[in-house]
């Protein structure tokens, strides 16, 4: 019995071996050679066996999948059929260029597919060739989860992968030439100096933004289409996703109102929204000396009359200097939940203003806050005392200026008549009296 059940298995193991991995069995009508099911890995998996395959060392590399990288994958529950069912029906694999054809990752990933073909990268595709397609973003076949540290979607590495093109010097040089896309030259680069790049490489925090969460993972538009998640009507919601708490205070402030209502400044720009003040690619600290020294300068964009006012006062002339010390527009008037001084919550509102100047003053009393911080010493109807001083000093100065002016221009004058007197043989009284 044990002699039979021996032979039964030596007989049926090579059988079940041989079905399994495609090979012909001879008498069986169903497996034809050529045909399906086939054991891919039996040949995708042996180095020796794929070399010369193609027309270079890099695609006989490319044909070389072994069991562990699909099973290690996010795909593992695939067969290698699933998205090359043309290869899977004949061998040897028969296409026009000899690589193998895949179905489009669409058809599992709909949602996905749709947003890509829709982005701009979709249409450099057809157009120019060059740019980033399903496999160059998230792999061929080692495809993993965004949240896996692996995957080259994963927070830690999305800056590079993006920088793979955007740090590329004919891609800069073909699509961010032009002066006004000068913040895009070098966003990768950038990026890593910004606070949010500080958090994520410095601090580790995985939740801090990079390249996908402003621009989209896949429906990636140009910042001027009105469907970019950066385009200045949809910066605040973009920003929003993680600042929740900010955007909620900007919304109630002047700003927010102003732009729900679609009003513009006196220099006729649009009400100012996150990236207009905090940048885009190079976004730094709050608390840092670059913010304070560049904040009034983004201020005094919109608000030119009242940044000159600020650059005549003790403030204004400190900061031209450089330094970040001195009270800068967003420390009197708040960062995000600025409101107009009339409105109670403001921060300079006269009832307010002694609190708000205690920040720095700590001695800072009623008479104190009567300073005008943004008075225009010529405008003699709202300040006639600024008006009346403003005008003493300045007559003071041209007098004073004016008079030692002239009298040294004279006394320079006399000095040549006497010395041309001199060289003429006489003695000028000038230089008789310097001789003495």
């Amino acid at each position: 019995m044990a002699a039979r059940r021996l032979t039964f298995a030596v007989f049926l193991v090579p059988l079940f071996w041989s079905a399994a991995h495609g090979q012909e069995i001879p008498g069986d009508p169903q497996v034809l050679p050529g045909e399906p099911p086939f054991d891919c890995a039996k040949c995708h998996s042996r180095p020796e066996f794929l070399a010369g395959k193609t027309d270079t060392p890099e695609g006989d590399a490319a044909l070389l999948v072994p069991d562990s990288i699909i099973l290690g994958s996010r795909h593992d529950t695939l067969a290698c059929a699933s998205c090359h069912p043309d290869q899977a029906s004949i061998y040897p694999h028969e296409t026009p260029e000899g690589a193998a054809r895949a179905v489009a990752c669409e058809s599992c990933h709909e949602t996905q597919g749709a947003d890509w073909h829709a982005s701009s990268h979709a249409v450099n595709v057809s157009e120019e060739g060059d740019a980033p397609t399903c496999i160059r973003c998230h792999g061929e076949h080692a495809v993993f989860s965004g949240e896996d540290r692996r995957s080259p979607t994963h927070a830690f590495n999305v800056a590079e992968l993006c920088g793979g093109c955007h740090s590329d010097p004919a891609i800069i040089g073909t699509y961010f030439a032009q002066p006004e896309r000068v913040e895009a030259k070098a966003p990768v680069v950038q990026y890593f100096q910004t606070v949010h790049g500080a958090a994520l490489t410095r601090s580790g925090l995985v939740i801090s933004a990079t390249c996908n969460d402003c621009h989209g993972s896949h429906r990636v538009l140009a910042a001027d289409s009105t469907a970019s998640r950066i385009h200045p009507e949809n910066i605040v919601e973009t920003c929003g996703r993680c600042h929740v708490g900010l955007v909620e205070t900007y919304e109630q402030s002047a700003h927010g109102v102003a732009r729900a209502e679609g009003r513009r400044s006196p220099t006729d720009r649009p009400a100012p929204v996150c990236s207009d003040c905090h940048s885009s690619h190079s976004i730094v600290r709050a608390d840092a000396q670059d913010w304070f020294v560049g904040v009034v300068e983004e201020c005094g964009d919109c608000h030119e009359e009242l940044y000159d006012t600020y650059s005549d006062t003790y403030h204004g002339k400190v900061t031209k200097l450089g330094y970040g010390l001195t009270a800068k527009c967003s420390d009197c008037h708040t960062p995000h939940a600025m409101y107009p001084p009339e409105d109670p919550r403001s921060s300079v509102n006269p009832q307010n203003l002694v609190e708000t100047c205690k920040r720095c003053h700590e001695g800072a009393n009623e008479n104190f806050v009567q300073y005008y911080s943004h008075a225009d010493p010529k405008e003699r109807g709202r300040y006639p005392k600024l008006f009346g001083t403003w005008l003493f000093m300045t007559l003071l100065l041209v007098g004073v200026f004016g008079f030692f002016g002239l009298h040294t221009a004279l006394w320079g004058l006399r000095l040549m008549i006497d010395r041309r007197r001199g060289k003429n043989g006489e003695a000028g009284s000038g230089d008789q009296e310097i001789l003495r």
